[in-house]
C-alpha cells in the first residue's frame, strides 16, 4: 500500500447503469435533461447510454436520440456501452470517441448477461478492435463479478487477473471492477488489489461497487490505500443489474462526493448542481412507478 491520492475521478453512470433496470420508460426529453445537469454538476465522465438491441434492453432503445441531443461539454468524456461491433459502429456514428464493453469473471453471470461465455465475449472484442484503433476511441472495459456471483458464488482473484491480462492485449486503457452482487467486503476488496495491483499500475483500473448491503463506501475506501482514483456511482443510487436477483443500485453519487470531501479529496463535483440533478431523475423513477401503481 502506498499514500492516499489527492483527487477522485467519479464516473456518473445513472444515464446506462441506473436507468437500464427501470421498467418504467423515462422519456427521451427527461433522459437528456438529467444528463445535462450532470454536465453541469461537473463530473469528468458520464456513460451516456448503451447501443444495445431494445429487445434486451428496452430503456435504451433511444440511445441516438439521446446522444445527438445532449449539449457536450468538450473538457467532460461521454462514454457509450457497446455490446458487439454494429454497437461499436452506431456509437461511432453518434459521435462518440469512448465506449465502454463488458464480460464477466463468471461463466454463468456472462451467459444469462450478454449471453455468451467469457471467451466468447472477449472474441467480440477482438472483432471490435479493428475499428477502434481505426477511429482512436478510447475503451473501457467492465469486468462483473469480480468478487461474487449470484450463481457461483465466491470469484478466484486468479481467475479475473486471466480476464485483465487479454483485456489489457486488446488496448483497453481502462478496467473497472465491478462487485456486481455488493458482496463483497473491505478485506476482500484489498485482497483482490494486492495481487492485481502487484502486477498493473492502479491508474488502469477502477471499481464499480453495488450497495445492496452497505458495504460500497467501506470497499472505496479499501482502494484508496491502493491508490485507486476513479469509481463509478449513479446519481441516487439508481440502477441494479437485471441478471442479478437482488443487486441495488450502484453506490449514490453523491455518497462519494461527501467521502471525498470528509478525507479532503478533490472530485471537482458542485455539490448542489449534484443535488439538483439527483432530485430530478429520482423524482422522474418516483413519479413513474407511482404512475403504474408499483410499490
Amino acid at each position: 500500500m502506498t499514500s492516499l491520492p489527492s483527487s477522485i475521478k467519479i464516473v456518473e453512470v445513472g444515464p446506462r447503469d441506473g436507468l437500464q433496470n427501470i421498467d418504467q420508460t423515462i422519456s427521451t426529453e427527461d433522459k437528456v435533461i438529467y444528463i445535462d445537469l450532470l454536465t453541469d454538476a461537473g463530473f469528468q465522465e458520464i456513460e451516456v447510454t448503451s447501443f444495445v438491441s431494445p429487445k434486451w434492453i428496452p430503456q435504451l432503445a433511444d440511445s441516438e436520440d439521446v446522444s445527438t441531443q445532449i449539449d457536450r461539454n468538450d473538457s467532460i468524456t461521454y462514454t457509450a456501452l457497446v455490446p458487439n461491433l454494429r454497437g461499436l459502429e452506431n456509437a461511432i456514428k453518434s459521435d462518440y470517441n469512448s465506449v465502454a464493453v463488458f464480460t464477466a469473471a463468471s461463466e454463468t453471470f456472462s451467459k444469462k448477461n450478454i449471453n455468451c461465455s467469457i471467451d466468447e465475449s472477449i472474441l467480440r472484442f477482438n472483432e471490435m478492435m479493428e475499428l477502434w484503433e481505426k477511429h482512436s476511441i478510447r475503451v473501457r472495459g467492465y469486468i462483473s463479478t469480480v468478487w461474487h456471483c449470484p450463481y457461483e458464488g465466491s470469484i478466484k482473484t486468479e481467475k479475473v487477473m486471466d480476464i485483465i491480462a487479454k483485456l489489457f492485449d486488446l488496448g483497453i486503457q481502462e478496467i473497472s471492477l465491478g462487485d456486481t452482487i455488493g458482496k463483497a467486503t473491505a478485506d476482500e476488496v484489498r485482497y483482490s488489489l494486492e495481487k492485481i495491483l502487484n502486477r498493473w499500475d492502479p491508474a488502469h483500473f477502477a471499481l464499480h461497487m453495488h450497495d445492496t448491503f452497505d458495504l460500497a463506501k467501506e470497499n472505496i475506501k479499501a482502494a484508496m490505500e491502493f491508490e485507486l482514483t476513479t469509481f463509478d456511482s449513479s446519481t441516487g443510487g439508481i440502477g441494479g443489474c437485471p441478471y442479478a436477483q437482488g443487486s441495488s443500485g450502484n453506490i449514490a453519487s453523491e455518497k462519494i462526493v461527501s467521502l471525498c470531501d470528509l478525507m479532503g479529496f478533490e472530485t471537482g463535483i458542485d455539490k448542489i448542481k449534484l443535488e439538483k440533478a439527483t432530485n430530478f431523475i429520482q423524482n422522474i423513477v418516483n413519479k413513474e412507478s407511482v404512475t403504474h401503481g408499483e410499490d
